[in-house]
C-alpha cells in the first residue's frame, strides 16, 4: 500500500487541473465596453446598460457558462459586435472589489450603481419594533359576545 498519498479519489483528481482565479483586473480594449446587467432573461441571455449609454441584449460566452455566474446589477465586460449594434457578448464579470477598483480608476461611469448603493438600507432606520402586547380594554378590539348569536346558526 502506498503511504505517500494522503489524498486520492475521483473528486480530488477532478479539481486538480483547475486554474486558480487571478486577481488581475481585465480592462477594456477596442471593441469592448463596460456594462451593468439590468434584466436576466434566462438561457444565458441578459439586458445590459453599456457605458456608452446604449441598452443592448447580451449573451454569455461559452467559456463562462456553468463556470462563472452573473446576477442582476453586476458589472461585466462586453464585446461589441460590428454587424449587430444591439447585441453583445459577455466576456468577463467583476466582483464588488473589482468594480470598486474600476470606479476608483475612473473606468466606470457614475451612472452604474455598485453594491454599497442599496435602496433598502436608507429606510431601515425609521422602522421600530416593540414587544408590547395590545391592551385587553381597547375600543378597537372585537368582543365575541356582542356579535355571535347561536340561535341563528
Amino acid at each position: 500500500m502506498g503511504k505517500g498519498q494522503k489524498k486520492g479519489g475521483k473528486k480530488h483528481k477532478r479539481n486538480k487541473n483547475r486554474d486558480i482565479e487571478t486577481t488581475t483586473i481585465r480592462f477594456k480594449e477596442d471593441g469592448q465596453e463596460y456594462a451593468q446587467i439590468t434584466k436576466c432573461k434566462g438561457n444565458c441571455r441578459f439586458d445590459v446598460k453599456c457605458s456608452d449609454g446604449k441598452d443592448r441584449a447580451a449573451i454569455l460566452c461559452g467559456t463562462m457558462r456553468k463556470r462563472k455566474f452573473v446576477n442582476l446589477n453586476d458589472i461585466v465586460l462586453v464585446s461589441l459586435r460590428d454587424f449587430q449594434d444591439d447585441l453583445c457578448d459577455i466576456m468577463d464579470s467583476y466582483d464588488e472589489n473589482g468594480a470598486r477598483k474600476l470606479r476608483e480608476l475612473k473606468e466606470l461611469p457614475e451612472t452604474f450603481t455598485l453594491g454599497e448603493d442599496n435602496d433598502f438600507q436608507d429606510g431601515m432606520d425609521s422602522i421600530e419594533f416593540t414587544t408590547e402586547l395590545p391592551s385587553d380594554n381597547s375600543d378597537e378590539g372585537y368582543s365575541m359576545d356582542d356579535d355571535i348569536n347561536l340561535e341563528e346558526i
